[in-house]
């Protein structure tokens, strides 16, 4: 079946927006260093971008709605293009964390609107498929940014991220074709209400929360700890693209299942299971035990996260509130998770060991996972 042009665009500006997401893992031992940061500085160079994910999240929504949502992907796509420029250019950690500020103001606005425009256009599967594409630019932006990073310096992936998103934006922009606007109820109230009452959508809440964790403890740990085991900006990145190899297999996977993989107990089986695997690291920092954990946590998150905006997306259609506004919902608890984990880890690591990273997340993932498994029982009948 062939795509409309502006299904392929959105998939481009996800490409876009999750390179400027993974590219950032290989180098943040090199900012470290560059800023003499400690590990709670670090961690706050993720949490800036989502911190930022959380204010915009809910506005993406409300504007996707009103204005439109491929209005709101060609201001996301130029957003992105100069925090990339920002980011390479940054003298200073102040002007660095800005740039990951206008980034994370993007992010929502790209997994709202864009999620919002590919479910009228394309339908639920084209949401699943995203979540692939995504996959491939978190298996091309480690390694590449590692390798360009170590020949070059850290500015030149970002030159090369500003360079794509512009002609994204420059895409999207000049795509003929009626915008896409939210028909139903396209407020806050409306979608916390659906929450309170849709099992569905309760689901994706918790299970897009717990995302949302995985990407800032996992984002900021296993970079740290490679890098005290001796790993280099290429190395690491590489460890990633590994990961996300599987990742891409395993998204893949769950988007050809269809409709069958999108229900709350795959995710709180998923979810239980990612628990398990975080064990593995919390009885040792060895490099081939990290290495595994990677990518066991990538062949299971891959379809917990493929099937979170499908999830959402039928949440809402039988709460009968607007698509945007519960994916500005969705990306509001991704960010507030995403913003904690890493600032918590990282006063972790400075006070425990990175052991006791892994056992915490571990006892999230069983909590998460249980939660959700409850909401896919059937609820029991009384005479």
């Amino acid at each position: 079946m062939k795509l409309p042009v502006s299904t392929l665009l959105v998939y481009a500006l996800v490409f876009c927006t999750e390179l400027g997401q993974s590219m950032l893992f290989p180098l943040l031992p090199m900012f470290a260093e560059e800023f003499a940061l400690s590990d709670a500085q670090t961690g706050a160079i993720l949490a800036a971008s989502t911190l930022a994910t959380v204010a915009a999240a809910l506005p993406a929504g409300l504007l996707a709605a009103r204005r439109g949502a491929r209005f709101v992907c060609v201001l996301a796509a130029t957003a992105i293009a100069l925090s990339a420029v920002v980011q390479a250019l940054a003298p200073t950690f102040a002007v660095l964390l800005l740039g990951r500020v206008l980034f994370g103001v993007a992010f929502a606005c790209v997994w709202t609107a864009g999620m919002t425009l590919l479910a009228d256009r394309a339908g639920t599967r084209a949401l699943g498929t995203s979540i692939a594409i995504g996959g491939l630019a978190h298996l091309t932006g480690p390694p590449v940014a590692g390798v360009l990073a170590d020949a070059f310096g850290r500015a030149l992936p970002f030159a090369l991220m500003a360079a794509g998103a512009a002609v994204v934006a420059a895409g999207l922009a000049l795509v003929r074709g009626a915008d896409v606007r939210a028909t139903g109820a396209a407020d806050l109230r409306a979608a916390a209400g659906a929450v309170a009452r849709e099992p569905i959508l309760r689901s994706a809440v918790v299970l897009i929360g717990l995302v949302g964790t995985l990407t800032g403890v996992v984002g900021l740990v296993v970079p740290l700890v490679l890098d005290r085991e001796g790993l280099g900006p290429t190395q690491i990145g590489a460890v990633f693209a590994i990961g996300s190899v599987m990742w891409v297999a395993s998204s893949l996977a769950a988007v050809r299942a269809g409709n069958r993989a999108i229900s709350a107990g795959v995710a709180g089986t998923g979810a239980v299971l990612i628990g398990l695997a975080s064990l593995l690291p919390a009885f040792t920092s060895a490099v081939p035990v990290v290495i595994g954990f990677v990518v066991l946590r990538a062949m299971l998150q891959a379809p917990l996260s493929t099937i979170n905006y499908p999830l959402g997306e039928r949440g809402a259609r039988l709460a009968g509130v607007a698509t945007g506004t519960v994916m500005g919902l969705l990306n509001l608890v991704w960010g507030a998770c995403a913003a904690a984990a890493p600032l918590l880890t990282g006063a972790l690591l400075q006070a425990s060991s990175a052991q006791l990273v892994f056992v915490v997340l571990a006892a999230v993932c069983a909590a998460a996972g249980t939660a959700m498994l409850r909401t896919a029982r059937p609820a029991p009948a009384y005479a």
